[in-house]
């Protein structure tokens, strides 16, 4: 069975790749159901094309919005552009749409919308006999109905269905309530949606306007038009023998780390993994209270006094991690070439390459091509030679309380370099999500911050104290700074870790009170 994975932009689009999609469903700049995502410019979706094919994984590209005249003239270019970008399939709704799909880029496989609502086998085949070749079922079926549709369709005609993320209160999406509640520009139906079913409501007794009164149910809720999120984690296997051939994450509007979790909890259980051991990581992620969907029976409301709720806070994505050389402070030899932080051939292999060195060639104990040619350059050497050198410090040699703090916290085994998301501490306890296992905590520990060549100098000299800004070895111009915090949102960080990370790997906080109630990523 397929796992189909939502792609709002191109990081969540390698996020789902990483974590172990078959497939991802994106959306161009128009006609997609989800305007408020990044989405791809054509250049975008050549990219994506190319990178997801790299990994064996197949792009489906939406065009399910509702068109008219002005839409429709479009349709030709936009869908021989994905024809020629090697997209493999395109999602339709309209039926002018599929006609034009079919006459321009025949080369592209047309796979039926949620949006035309398909719930009986004698629609299935009518869209069968157009051309479709996968319906993406109504989320009003239930698991009896979608099993008599495939009993009664073409062997080759695929069935797709949704099994978790947002629902909507209309029936298969069409709502008409943004529409005429903040105006046609934020119509659900292309793509603007305002999701005024989610707000929290009051009511104003004619008499006695400007006095609100709460509209609460007995449970004490006040969302009344609020769906449930669907989660269906633990009955794939169900899903599977009703005739189900891929399953559907929804979530073109969220975040790297949505999409992360989601695929990796479902790639685990697809893999044989019991859902149970599982189900705790969606809970990881912002979500409504969870059902099962239309699956089992009606899927109940959200009426809970939290429209979100998550406990977790992506901090970091790894870009790249590596073995760390000997520790220095045990006297180890120096590494020619570093593959935890990509420096090239001649640099130390330590935490703060540059920021022990200091790169002044006339500095005792700190200059780069002296230090390479010692066969076991210990930190202990380090200090004796800047102690033994009163004019070290005014030479740029990194401090002794430093050299000292350097010999007292060995290096752990692997160096990690990650791009900083949310504000992360040294020492702190993070957890990782890593494909192919559970999930495991790392301290990071000897952080250095990568400042790129235009910080401020003020920025830099912002340091831990007694430690010395050096030239960062992977970045023009760049600069090493030794920190305690990594506070820098999209900036560059390493740090020394005790297990081995991956590029693409997520690192998350647990802290209830950055997350609660709010919506992140």
């Amino acid at each position: 069975m397929e796992l189909l994975a939502p792609a709002g932009g191109m990081e969540q689009l390698e996020c789902a790749v990483h974590f172990g999609a078959d497939a991802v469903y994106l959306a161009g700049k128009r006609f997609g159901m989800r305007r408020r995502a990044s989405n791809f410019d054509d250049a975008g979706i050549a990219s994506a094309v190319k990178f997801a094919h790299e990994h064996g994984v197949k792009v489906f590209v939406t065009a399910n919005t509702l068109m008219k005249d002005g839409d429709v003239a479009a349709l030709p270019d936009f869908f021989a552009m994905l024809q020629n970008a090697g997209v493999d399939a395109a999602i339709v709704s309209d039926m002018g749409a599929l006609s034009i799909c079919k006459r321009t880029a025949p080369k592209l496989e047309l796979h039926l919308s949620t949006q035309a609502s398909c719930m009986n086998a004698e629609a299935a085949k009518a869209y069968y006999d157009l051309g479709v070749s996968r319906v993406v079922v109504a989320r009003e079926m239930s698991l009896s109905d979608i099993a008599r549709m495939r009993e009664s369709i073409p062997d080759d005609l695929e069935i797709e269905a949704f099994v978790h993320g947002a629902m909507c209160m209309a029936y298969s999406g069409r709502c008409l309530m943004s529409d005429y509640m903040v105006s046609p520009s934020r119509g659900a139906n292309n793509g603007h949606c305002a999701q005024p079913c989610r707000w929290k409501y009051t009511v104003v007794e004619e008499t006695r306007p400007g006095e609100p009164f709460s509209v609460i149910e007995e449970d004490g809720g006040s969302f009344i038009m609020s769906s449930t999120d669907m989660n269906m984690l633990s009955h794939v296997r169900e899903l599977s023998e009703a005739g189900v051939d891929s399953i559907k994450i929804e979530g073109r509007a969220k975040g790297a780390y949505y999409v992360a979790s989601a695929v990796n909890a479902y790639r685990h259980v697809l893999d044989g993994e019991p859902a149970d051991a599982w189900q705790a990581e969606l809970e990881t992620t912002s979500h409504r209270p969870y059902s099962t969907g239309f699956y089992f029976g009606a899927p109940g409301q959200n009426q809970g006094v939290k429209e979100y709720a998550r406990d977790y806070q992506m901090v970091a994505r790894v870009v790249s991690c590596g073995k760390n050389a000997p520790s220095l402070a045990a006297g180890g030899q120096v590494d020619a070439s570093s593959p935890a932080t990509g420096e090239a051939a001649g640099n130390v292999s330590r935490p703060f390459p540059q920021a022990v060195v200091a790169n002044q060639a006339d500095a005792p104990g700190c200059n780069a091509a002296e230090i390479q040619s010692w066969p076991e350059a210990g930190i202990a050497a380090r200090r004796q030679a800047i102690a033994s050198d009163p004019y070290a410090e005014k030479k740029g040699c990194v401090s002794l309380s430093f050299i000292d703090e350097l010999a007292a916290s060995p290096a752990q085994a692997y160096r990690a370099v990650v791009m900083c998301r949310n504000r992360f501490f040294e020492g702190e306890t993070l957890e990782v999500l890593s494909p192919g296992r559970g999930v495991f905590t790392i301290q990071p520990t000897r952080l250095v911050w990568h400042a790129a060549d235009d910080a401020s100098p003020d920025d830099v000299e912002r340091r831990r104290e007694g430690v010395l800004a050096g030239a960062d070895p992977r970045v023009a111009g760049g600069t090493l700074c030794a920190v305690n915090v990594a506070n820098r949102t999209m900036e560059t960080y390493s740090f020394d870790c005790g297990e081995e990370l991956h590029a693409g790997d997520i690192l998350r906080v647990f802290r209830t009170d950055q997350c609660e109630g709010r919506t992140i990523e």
